[in-house]
């Protein structure tokens, strides 16, 4: 296996879990802020926030989504060896992927930008174990008071797929879409399905009175 072969390898692996993140996040940003043309659908946010399933689901979608980030994102040399600081020091000069010569400084600039994102990648381990230690069933609480919002969230996960979507393109001279396989639009028509019928239901009740 050769150089390129075994880069490939490496970012197979990483982009599985960005597009675990990213499919994790659309949802999980939804169940907590709703939105319709930039407004906060009050009538959703109420169902959600009253719904057992839909209180967990957004619950184990944020745990999924620090737990994944935590993995591509801490810079602990003995654990998770798929993330981007251990890449980016395979690519550098000395590294086991210097041969490829991307120069040093993208290489540079790529690592200036996760340095940026110190303060949300340090929340994500403090959070990582707090959802890891969390036993009782508040999940309320786990949501609500989390200290990285999700905007902040989502701007280090727009960091880490450029990089990665950036690798491929110099590496491999092609880019890599990523995407949520599913829409947050899905979870909106799965609840707008439930309040309809719901309001249906209510309606047949009232007219057999």
């Amino acid at each position: 296996m050769n150089k390129k072969e075994q880069l490939k390898r490496d970012l197979d692996k990483i982009t599985k879990s960005i597009v675990t993140i990213l499919q994790s996040f659309e949802f999980c940003y939804y169940l907590n802020y709703p939105k319709t043309d930039n407004s906060l659908d009050e009538k959703h946010l109420k169902y959600i926030s009253n719904s057992g399933f839909f209180s967990f689901t957004r619950y184990a979608l944020w745990r999924v989504t620090i737990i994944e980030l935590h993995k591509l994102s801490n810079d602990n040399k003995e654990t998770d060896k798929y993330n981007l600081h251990h890449l980016l020091r395979k690519l550098k000069k000395g590294g086991i992927y210097q041969s490829l010569k991307i120069g040093e400084s993208k290489i540079s600039e790529w690592k200036t930008e996760l340095k940026k994102q110190n303060e949300s990648i340090e929340q994500v381990s403090s959070l990582r174990f707090k959802l890891y230690a969390h036993t009782d069933n508040n999940y309320e609480n786990v949501i609500n008071n989390f200290e990285l919002t999700l905007k902040a969230t989502e701007e280090l996960i727009n960091v880490l797929v450029k990089i990665v979507f950036e690798i491929y393109l110099i590496v491999f001279d092609t880019d890599f879409e990523f995407k949520p396989i599913h829409e947050k639009k899905t979870v909106r028509k799965i609840i707008d399905d439930i309040l309809i019928k719901q309001e249906s239901d209510k309606n047949k009740a009232v007219e057999n009175l």
